[in-house]
Formats: C-alpha cells, sequence, structure tokens
C-alpha cells in the first residue's frame, strides 16, 4: 500500500516517466506560440506533428552536434587543400562532403522551421539564439 502511494506521488510529479499518450499529446509544443509554422502547417497537422517529435529528440541534437563537430574538422582541413593537385581524389571527397553537410543543415533548418515557426512568435527558429 505505502509503495502504491509512493509511486503515485513520483508519477503525478513527473519524477518517473511514465509512457502517457494524453500527456504527451498535453505537452506537445510546450514553449512553442505559433499556431502555425511558416503559415501553413496548424498544431494539429501531421507533418508539423512529425517535424516537431524529431528536433524535439534528443538523438536528433546529438547527431546534428556531430555534423556540426564534422564540419569543423572538415573546414580546418579545407585550410590546406590548396596545396593538393587539382585532380587529387581528396578534393572530390571534400567537395561531395561539403554537398552533404549542407543538405543535413538544409534538412535541419526546414525541420525546425516546420516544427517551430520561423521568426514571428516566440520560440520559434530565429529566436532561439542557437539557431
Amino acid at each position: 500500500m505505502e509503495h502504491k502511494l509512493l509511486r503515485e506521488i513520483f508519477v503525478d510529479e513527473g519524477l518517473i516517466k511514465k509512457k502517457d499518450p494524453e500527456r504527451e499529446k498535453a505537452n506537445m509544443f510546450s514553449g512553442v506560440k505559433a499556431e502555425r509554422s511558416l503559415y501553413l502547417f496548424s498544431k494539429q497537422n501531421w507533418l508539423r506533428r512529425f517535424a516537431y517529435k524529431m528536433v524535439s529528440n534528443k538523438l536528433f541534437d546529438n547527431i546534428i552536434m556531430l555534423v556540426i563537430g564534422l564540419s569543423s574538422v572538415k573546414l580546418a582541413i579545407a585550410t590546406y587543400e590548396k596545396y593538393l593537385p587539382k585532380t587529387s581524389p581528396l578534393l572530390t571527397l571534400s567537395e561531395n562532403l561539403d554537398i552533404t553537410l549542407n543538405i543535413i543543415f538544409l534538412f535541419e533548418c526546414i525541420s525546425k522551421n516546420i516544427a517551430l515557426g520561423f521568426i514571428m512568435e516566440e520560440g520559434s527558429y530565429l529566436r532561439e539564439s542557437w539557431n
């Protein structure tokens, strides 16, 4: 009896994470004021809900941080590319890596704009200093 009571207290205060679809739905878009992102996607839109779940996932942030680190290393290595011959396979690899990184960053930008909105309301993409 006592154990059950303690469990109910901890679950109610959010100390134990319990999968509750109603609770997840109520907490979705917390801190996001934009009712329509990009004047197109309402908070009930399936694409916006999917994008929000994706960009609010910690794995998404970790992958983007890894890509930022990879981009920084690539940028440091690129300073030595001027010493390579024009036909070097490393130059081709570098160019392909640039394109790939740009596509990943574009995907992040579009996903966050759909999920959060662009700039108008509080909590939107450009209002977050990290972005």
